[in-house]
C-alpha cells in the first residue's frame, strides 16, 4: 500500500506522528521553505522532520499545486492513498485522480461537516462559545469539503480549551479514524457515505479581523482570545501607532466598586505585569501579551484605554468579503445572525 501524506503545517505533525506508528508512510509532500509566505499561519518546512523519521520528502513550490514543476514531481508517484493532514488549499483534480483508492481529508465544525464547510471552523467554534466539535474524514473531491464521509467522531470543547488544544483533539481523532478505516478495509472497499442536508459555510478570517470589542462580555472576549491565540496572529487592540496582542487571558470577577471605568480601560497593572481590562460586564485578566513599541513610548499602565472595534461591523465586513468572493456559498445562520444580514 503506497500511502503519502500532504502537509505543510505544524498542526499536521501530530497526525503524522500517530499515523507513522501504525502505517507505512511512503513519503511526505510539503511546501518548499523558500516558497513559504508570511500569511501561512503555523507553516512547517517538512524536510527536517522527514529526515529525522527517515521518510522521503517530496518538495513542492506552490500551495495551490498549480506550478507545472510540482505536477512533474508528483505525477511519477504511485499513490494508493493520499492523506491531507495540514494543507489549507483545495487539492487539484489531477492529483486526486492519481490516487488508486482515495485522497482523504478531514474537516468538521460545531454543526458537522455539511453545515460547517469552509474556513477556520475550529476558530469559529471557540469564538461562538460552542461546547462540542464534530470532525469527519472524507473522500476529497474538487469541491469544498463536499466529499463522501468515511467516518465521524466528536469531542468536547471545555472552558479550558483554546485553538491549540482543539487542534490536538482533532489531530488525535483524525489519525485514529484514518488508521482504523484503512485497516478494516472501509477505504479500499469504497465504504463511503454521501453527505446530506443543506451545505453551509464558515467564512475565511484574516489577521486584521482579530481586533477586540471591549464592550462585549468578559466571557465573550475570553472566547475570542483563546480562538485566535498561537499559532494564529492573536486578538488585539490598537493604541495610537501601537498594537497590543493578547495571547492569554481569563474572565476576572471582583466585588463591585464605587468607581466606574471606561470599557477597554486598564484598571490595574500587577507586579508581574499582568493587567486587568474593563469589559462590558466585568474584567479580563491579561496574562500573556505583546506590545509593539519600537519607539519605546507606549507601555501598559493604569488609565490607558484600549480602543474597541465594533464586533457587529467586524462580522459584517467578514461576511461581505465572503460573498464578494463566493457569492453562491451560503454562510452559516449563526454567522449571519451576528451582523443581521439577510441573504
Amino acid at each position: 500500500m503506497n500511502i503519502y501524506v500532504l502537509n505543510t503545517l505544524d498542526i499536521g505533525i501530530d497526525t503524522i506522528n500517530i499515523l507513522e506508528k501504525h502505517l507505512r508512510i511512503r513519503g511526505v509532500i510539503g511546501l518548499s521553505e523558500k516558497e513559504r509566505t508570511g500569511c501561512i499561519s503555523g507553516y512547517r518546512y517538512m524536510n527536517p522532520y522527514c529526515e529525522q523519521k527517515a521518510i522521503p520528502f517530496i518538495e513542492v513550490e506552490s500551495y495551490s499545486l498549480s506550478n507545472p514543476r510540482d505536477r512533474e514531481r508528483l505525477i511519477p508517484l504511485t499513490i494508493d492513498i493520499l492523506i491531507v493532514a495540514g494543507w489549507q488549499r483545495l487539492i487539484p483534480g489531477w492529483l486526486i485522480n492519481r490516487c488508486t483508492y482515495a485522497a482523504i481529508g478531514s474537516h468538521g465544525s460545531a454543526v458537522g461537516i455539511t453545515g460547517g464547510r469552509g474556513r477556520s471552523p475550529q476558530n469559529w467554534a471557540l469564538i461562538l462559545g460552542k461546547k462540542e466539535f464534530h470532525i469527519s474524514i472524507f473522500r476529497i473531491n474538487e469541491g469544498i469539503d463536499s466529499g463522501e464521509i468515511i467516518d465521524t467522531r466528536s469531542y468536547i470543547l471545555s472552558e479550558m480549551d483554546d485553538i491549540k488544544t482543539s487542534y490536538y483533539k482533532a489531530s488525535w481523532l483524525t489519525a485514529h479514524m484514518i488508521i482504523e478505516t484503512i485497516n478494516n478495509g472501509t477505504i479500499t472497499s469504497g465504504g463511503f457515505k454521501e453527505q446530506d442536508g443543506e451545505a453551509k459555510y464558515f467564512p475565511q478570517r484574516l489577521p486584521e479581523d482579530g481586533e477586540i470589542d471591549w464592550s462585549r462580555t468578559a466571557d465573550q472576549i475570553y472566547d475570542y482570545v483563546r480562538a485566535l491565540t498561537h499559532p494564529y496572529p492573536g486578538a488585539f487592540s490598537i493604541v495610537g501607532e501601537h498594537k497590543v496582542t493578547i495571547w492569554k487571558a481569563r474572565p476576572f470577577e471582583v466585588q463591585a466598586w464605587s468607581k466606574t471605568w471606561n470599557q477597554g480601560e486598564i484598571v490595574k497593572v500587577f507586579a508581574n505585569h499582568d493587567f486587568l481590562v474593563k469589559t462590558g460586564d466585568a474584567f479580563l485578566l491579561v496574562e500573556d501579551y505583546a506590545v509593539s513599541c519600537d519607539d519605546g513610548v507606549f507601555c501598559i499602565e493604569e488609565g490607558v484605554v484600549l480602543p474597541s472595534c465594533n464586533y457587529r461591523k467586524q462580522m459584517k465586513t467578514i461576511v461581505d468579503r465572503h460573498y464578494q468572493k463566493y457569492s453562491t456559498l451560503t454562510l452559516s445562520d449563526e454567522i449571519l445572525s451576528v451582523c443581521q444580514r439577510n441573504v
